[in-house]
């Protein structure tokens, strides 16, 4: 019986050695580089987003000048529309993968100015392909 307790002492200790020691991993997104996408995307959305994984769902559901050649059999894009009460100065995007749950969360920070003018801007960002059944969590705020 004390054999099998240290075994399993050893057992815990190498477990919790070994989640100490991951990492929260940051990935990167990608962006169209189209001129002001903000404003220029459309998508029949408001306060959400949706995630398009087909060249044939993006040319459906986003409208404007902006139709740039995305390779989805390495991306999906994240795309979405996001009303404010002041006017969007910048926006900005953290994709990362949590350790040790291995969660990924894409982190939306759309950055407002101080114009008091109601602003609503379309958000996206290309991101590796998600597998089939893996979730993305997505986080937008509003500062």
């Amino acid at each position: 019986m004390k054999n099998i307790t240290l075994i399993l002492a050893l057992f815990v200790s190498l477990a919790c050695n070994q989640i100490k020691d991951c990492e929260e991993i940051q990935l990167t997104t990608h962006h169209f580089d189209c001129e002001n996408t903000k404003y220029s995307l459309n998508i029949n959305i408001q306060n959400d987003y949706t995630i398009i994984r087909s060249k044939a769902t993006y040319d459906s559901k986003v409208t404007g000048d902006c139709h740039p050649a995305i390779d989805f059999s390495l991306y999906d894009l994240v795309i979405g529309r996001q009303s404010s009460g002041n006017e969007n100065d910048t926006i900005k995007y953290d994709l990362r993968r949590t350790c040790p749950d291995n969660e990924l969360i894409l982190t939306i920070d759309i950055i407002q100015s101080a114009a008091t003018r109601p602003d609503n801007v379309v958000f996206h960002a290309l991101i590796p392909k998600l597998g089939d059944e893996e979730i993305l969590n997505v986080k937008i705020n509003v500062k």
